[in-house]
């Protein structure tokens, strides 16, 4: 019986290794710099330092009869100053305080204090001319105030005027500042650019509402309520302790 060979077939050439290319040394030590360099400015973009530690308590140290003003109990809410915060992370607020005053002539101011130790670029004080139409009032006047001369300053503090109007009838006329860090004023975007700065200066700025607002009959009153509220917070500024003080104005 004869047995046939099977014959193999002859081996697939082995391709050659492709080397990849060396680069320049140059190359190589502008790459190892642009990553420690990204590296750097991402360490100094990280804040590592609060402006403001140990905070008192604004509800404890905030006096409910100064001046003549009194605290009382009032059953009409006011315009929550965390309306639109769903989580925590959300909250830029560590403090609040609202109540409303009167004085001997029967005259009501509600005030409104928000203060958040951390201010960051994607949660921080929440204005009031964008609180107010998110709960029912439509803004019908907006713009800067008369500066508020407080004991605590040697300028006035910058304020901006707001009246308002409910959806359902009546108004409420709104004097307020927003203080970051040691700035007042300007909009949103100036804010993000302050906190911007100083997280590349190592800090992280806190951050501080205060607001007085006063319920009218007819638009016509908001001329004295502003006074009136100008008035107020002055005395309200010098009522408080030092350290208090600090966290209202800096």
């Amino acid at each position: 019986m004869n047995t046939s060979s099977t014959s193999m077939p002859p081996a697939a050439p082995v391709p050659p290794v492709n080397r990849l290319p060396r680069l320049p040394l140059g190359v190589c030590v502008a790459g190892v710099v642009l990553m420690l360099a990204a590296a750097a400015g991402a360490w100094l973009a990280t804040p590592r330092l609060q402006a403001m530690q140990g905070a008192p308590s604004l509800d404890a140290t905030v006096p409910k009869a100064f001046g003549d003003w009194r605290a009382i109990q009032d059953s009409t809410p006011q315009v929550d100053v965390s309306q639109g915060v769903e989580t925590v992370q959300e909250q830029p607020y560590d403090q609040t305080v609202m109540r409303t005053y009167v004085n001997s002539h029967g005259q009501q101011i509600m005030l409104a204090l928000a203060w958040g130790e951390r201010q960051r670029q994607d949660v921080k004080v929440h204005r009031p001319e964008v609180c107010y139409p998110a709960q029912g009032f439509n803004v019908r006047k907006l713009g800067p105030g008369p500066a508020i001369p407080t004991p605590a300053r040697a300028a006035p503090v910058p304020t901006t005027e707001i009246l308002t109007e409910a959806r359902g009838g009546g108004y409420e006329a709104v004097r307020y500042w927003i203080r970051i860090g040691e700035q007042y004023g300007g909009d949103g975007m100036a804010a993000r650019w302050y906190i911007l700065n100083e997280g590349f200066r190592g800090r992280i700025p806190d951050g501080m509402l205060v607001r007085a607002s006063q319920r009218l009959p007819q638009p016509g009153a908001e001329a004295q309520s502003q006074a009136l509220m100008a008035s107020f917070l002055s005395e309200l500024v010098a009522a408080v302790p030092a350290s208090t003080r600090a966290m209202l104005v800096r």
